[in-house]
């Protein structure tokens, strides 16, 4: 079985999941191919193939066309050989996606987090969806790979706790041992890591740019930003990927990127512009956070001249903001993730018009920009990378 082997740490086993994650990132893959890129003798690689195959870890896709001879065959993973389950649990809504090894979505649950949404109503409903899921698929203890999490930060990612994060709708978000709460699940393994940088982990598998660096931002209700090298996320001590935006954009006033691109800031300074042109205020601050965004998006929709100032000159001070990062950072690939650049074009083109003014080497190295679709489960996808790549 898949989990059984990638848990073994011997030499025999060592070399058996080279050979098998090669497998799950290249394949399919002939055997020839595998003896050259993994510099291992044919013997010992059919050895390896042997066994991954009668354990159904792997299979053979194909056979390639031969002009003499018996034709190779092409062997890739398995995808139903295991499962991992992977959760978000972010500001605005969280979802528990099943995925198999070829991270495809088996099934996914996802629901908005409001002010009734504390750790003790929501974390029941996580473990409850899980638990669905196992009993639905008949998937036992020795296919569940483990659970990922992908969260919002600080976190103390040894000891599995939530610490202190700023922008939950709902109250109680401190100090929050979600490893343990879902220990009453029954898995070995269960990792916790901060949403933008498991995030950076799914985009570089869906686009096959692992050996690139991805600089993966989103923001909403502020900014998180994760980065990827060399296959690898760089990590902080705190898991809190909220730092990036904590850059001052604005030395006159003392303000931060994340106080001039929040959800809050656009809907107070519209009220504030309001305000000044002598009108009521536009947006009611202390209302429902879902429906406020629903009249923000509303009114962009319908051009409201103010709001849309306000959002354009917001993301004029984000490029710039980006374009800091980028200056020291160099990534290949940008990756922006919210729900205004899902739902408002101009938002984003604005973004990525602003970055590139202030991008120094723009004319050297050319930056690919990429606007991420929330739909994508990139979060609790990425948690689910995390717990593939643990075991090796």
């Amino acid at each position: 079985m898949l989990k059984y082997c990638l848990e073994q740490t011997s030499t025999k086993y060592m070399g058996m999941k080279q050979v098998y994650q090669y497998i799950h990132e290249n394949g399919p893959i002939t055997k020839a191919q595998l003896v050259d890129k993994m510099q291992m003798k044919q013997t010992t690689v059919n050895r390896y193939l042997e066994n991954l195959l009668s354990d159904n870890i792997i299979k053979i896709s194909h056979y390639q066309e031969s002009s003499g001879g018996r034709p190779p065959a092409l062997f890739e993973m398995e995808p139903n050989a295991g499962y991992i389950i992977g959760v978000e649990l972010s500001r605005i809504e969280s979802s528990i996606t099943l995925v198999n090894m070829s991270f495809e979505i088996i099934e996914s649950y996802t629901f908005v987090m409001t002010e009734r949404h504390t750790p003790s109503y929501t974390i029941p409903i996580i473990i409850k969806k899980i638990e669905h899921f196992i009993e639905k698929y008949n998937i036992s203890d020795d296919f569940l790979l483990g659970i990922g999490i992908g969260t919002v930060g600080p976190l103390d990612r040894e000891n599995g706790v939530i610490l202190d994060p700023n922008a939950f709708i709902a109250k109680g978000w401190k100090d929050i041992s979600i490893i343990e709460e879902l220990k009453k699940i029954k898995t070995d393994k269960i990792l916790l890591e901060n949403g933008a940088n498991v995030a950076t982990l799914h985009s570089a598998i869906k686009d096959n740019t692992k050996d690139k660096t991805i600089l993966y931002c989103i923001s909403g209700r502020g900014l998180r930003c994760g980065v990827l090298a060399d296959g690898h996320i760089l990590k902080n001590k705190t898991g809190d990927a909220s730092s990036f935006g904590e850059m001052i954009i604005d030395v006159k006033n003392q303000r931060s990127l994340t106080s001039c691109i929040s959800y809050d800031y656009l809907l107070k300074e519209v009220n504030k512009r309001y305000l000044d042109n002598e009108l009521s205020e536009y947006f009611d601050v202390d209302g429902n956070q879902r429906e406020l965004m629903d009249q923000l998006m509303d009114s962009l929709a319908n051009e409201n001249k103010i709001v849309r100032e306000v959002v354009l000159e917001s993301a004029q001070m984000y490029g710039v903001g980006i374009a800091n990062i980028i200056n020291i950072l160099h990534p290949d690939q940008v990756v922006l993730s919210s729900e205004l650049v899902k739902a408002y074009p101009p938002y984003y083109e604005k973004i990525v018009e602003s970055a590139k003014e202030y991008i120094y080497r723009m004319d050297r190295e050319p930056i690919h920009f990429l606007k991420e679709s929330r739909s994508e489960r990139t979060i609790s996808i990425g948690a689910a990378v995390l717990i593939f790549q643990s075991y090796f």
